[in-house]
């Protein structure tokens, strides 16, 4: 059976040990994490100037801004970017169906979760996910 699946950009190959996955996860993980600390940072300034002018909205925009920023930062921890994960740190796999794409969620035993967007044949997928035994 073809273990070697397409993503949008990028690859999913499931090998005797071991899964390897080239995407841009980094990328994006990297980018997550600016954003958030952008939204801190304005989160911040906007409750600085609170204090100086005693505006209530910049009170109530600072702290939304501060407080979505970390949020998604928190969240941020519980997501991993390998591109190498090996099956005995695996604890499950999943492919869902998010809004039109079709998602791989990769639940390791560390709590963290690597999710593969972008699958081109999931239903494949997702039969080679039933029908292999994983060592999971």
């Amino acid at each position: 059976m073809n273990n070697t699946f397409e993503l949008k950009k990028g690859t999913l190959v499931f090998e005797i040990d071991k899964i390897v996955i080239t995407d841009n996860a980094r990328y994006e993980k990297r980018y997550r994490l600016i954003s958030s600390s952008i939204l801190i940072f304005f989160g911040l300034y906007e409750l600085i100037k609170y204090l100086g002018k005693s505006e209530m909205f910049s009170f109530r925009f600072g702290l939304l801004m501060g407080a979505s920023g970390l949020v998604n930062l928190a969240f941020e921890y519980f997501k991993s970017s390998q591109s190498e994960i090996y099956y005995k740190d695996v604890k499950s796999l999943k492919v869902n169906r998010i809004f039109s794409s079709d998602v791989l969620f990769i639940r390791m035993h560390n709590n963290k979760t690597r999710r593969v967007n972008g699958i081109y044949n999931a239903e494949r997928l997702a039969e080679y996910i039933q029908s292999s035994s994983f060592p999971i």
